[in-house]
């Protein structure tokens, strides 16, 4: 027995691990915001599952749940992390061009009975050897690490769109196309990320304004097919309802709007989103301004994803202003410390990584939270690391082990370069 703990002390010695805190590498702040947001998922998850205790008659089997599957994604972070810094950022430059294949595979897997798993009348899963997975939430991650090797590939040549510009919206175009036919929102979720790629990456302001041109005319012939002829895309009336839902004026632009009981009429009666959207609002007024205290709502017994897509609000509900305004700092000030790590990064791939995966987590949070507040109609877009979930947590856990990764590489290749040249300016010296 000593002889085999000898030895696994001899492996993780020869790796750099001689104690338990090496195994927490990168930027300390962005580890401090996962483990804040980890903490704030088991508290809010717990209290917000009201509906289900009430199901199962339990609230210990939502707490292990839970609390099993941030430890999965703690132990995400920590592998992923480890793996970007000692095998360096450019395998996964290398390997890109196979995340996104592979994310392809997987979103086709979801029109094929045999894979398909269908959830909240949703076709967005697979499931593999009983494990589901949310193809979607990977997508995200395989279009950012593609898009940065792109830029990277092509960075003397960012003008030249045969080289970037088109393969860029080509890749992305493909995937957006697959992921519209049952999720509108993700494909619009995937071409904001390339937009916002395309910023950062440095594609000329000419092709920009003529992308956001016929990027808007699309949004505009999408939207009347939407309203006019819903029923072209498999889930069109939920889109459809979701649309009126929160632009109710644009009912009168349908020749007829179904609303969740199923019949022909332009009500705007608390049914489906809209009942969803009513209690949510109740939640927030009933929060401010000092909330109701941990496990005090009264609306999580009402809304049916309170502990997913609406858990935002029942945190409002019992923190009030201060809950409110304490998630907002956490993904501002995720956005804050990516920025600080990019500037210490030289290398292209890099930089457009931590940013872009950075943005991915921030716009995901702060379209959920506009959702709760209908300032955004329902999307299912749910509060990274903080809502409740398996497999998209672990996807959002692995974005952050890859900007952990890439910043402790950076702060050791920042570290190379000073020490370098203090050696030059000794060796100056002496001569």
């Amino acid at each position: 027995m000593d002889n085999w703990k000898e030895d696994i002390k001899k492996f993780f010695a020869a790796k750099g691990i001689n104690s338990f805190g090496d195994l927490f590498i990168g930027n300390t702040v962005i580890w401090v915001i996962y483990v804040v947001l980890s903490v704030i998922s088991i508290v809010a998850v717990y209290s917000s599952s009201g509906l289900i205790v009430l199901k199962n008659h339990s609230s210990l089997s939502i707490f292990i749940k839970q609390l099993s599957i941030l430890f999965g994604g703690f132990i995400t972070v920590i592998l992923t992390s480890q793996l970007v810094f000692r095998y360096k950022p450019g395998v996964l430059k290398k390997l890109s061009p196979f995340f996104y294949v592979v994310a392809i595979i997987g979103l086709c897997m979801t029109f094929f009975s045999a894979f398909s798993a269908e959830i909240n009348g949703a076709n967005r899963w697979i499931s593999i050897f009983g494990v589901t997975i949310q193809p979607s939430e990977f997508a995200k991650v395989a279009l950012v690490l593609l898009i940065a090797r792109i830029f990277d590939k092509n960075e003397e040549n960012v003008t030249d769109k045969n080289k970037v510009l088109y393969p860029m919206l080509g890749c992305a175009g493909l995937m957006a196309g697959i992921i519209l036919i049952s999720n509108f929102s993700t494909a619009l979720f995937i071409a904001t990320i390339t937009f916002v790629m395309m910023l950062l990456g440095g594609i000329p302001f000419r092709q920009i304004s003529a992308l956001i041109g016929v990027g808007l005319i699309g949004a505009a012939i999408m939207g009347g097919i939407i309203l006019k002829k819903p029923d072209i895309f498999p889930r069109g009336k939920t889109w459809q309802t979701r649309l009126i839902t929160y632009a109710p004026f644009l009912a009168e632009y349908t020749d007829s709007y179904v609303v969740g009981d199923g019949e022909n009429t332009q009500s705007t009666k608390p049914t489906g989103d809209n009942y969803q959207i009513t209690q949510s609002k109740i939640a927030i007024a009933k929060g401010f301004p000092f909330g109701k205290g941990p496990g005090g709502s009264e609306q999580r017994f009402k809304l049916s994803q309170a502990y997913c897509d609406f858990i935002y609000a029942i945190i409002i509900e019992e923190t009030g202003w201060l809950g409110t305004i304490a998630i907002l700092a956490i993904f501002f000030w995720l956005s804050v410390q990516a920025l600080i790590i990019a500037r210490k990064i030289q290398h292209t791939f890099d930089t457009l990584v931590v940013l872009g995966l950075s943005f991915v987590m921030t716009f995901q949070a702060f379209i959920h939270m506009m959702v709760v507040v209908e300032l955004f109609p329902v999307t299912g877009q749910t509060l990274p690391v903080i809502s409740a979930g398996g497999t998209s947590l672990l996807f959002i856990s692995m974005q952050f082990g890859i900007i952990l990764g890439m910043s402790k590489y950076a702060e050791t290749k920042a570290a190379e370069r000073k020490e370098s040249e203090k050696k030059t300016k000794v060796e100056q010296t002496n001569n």
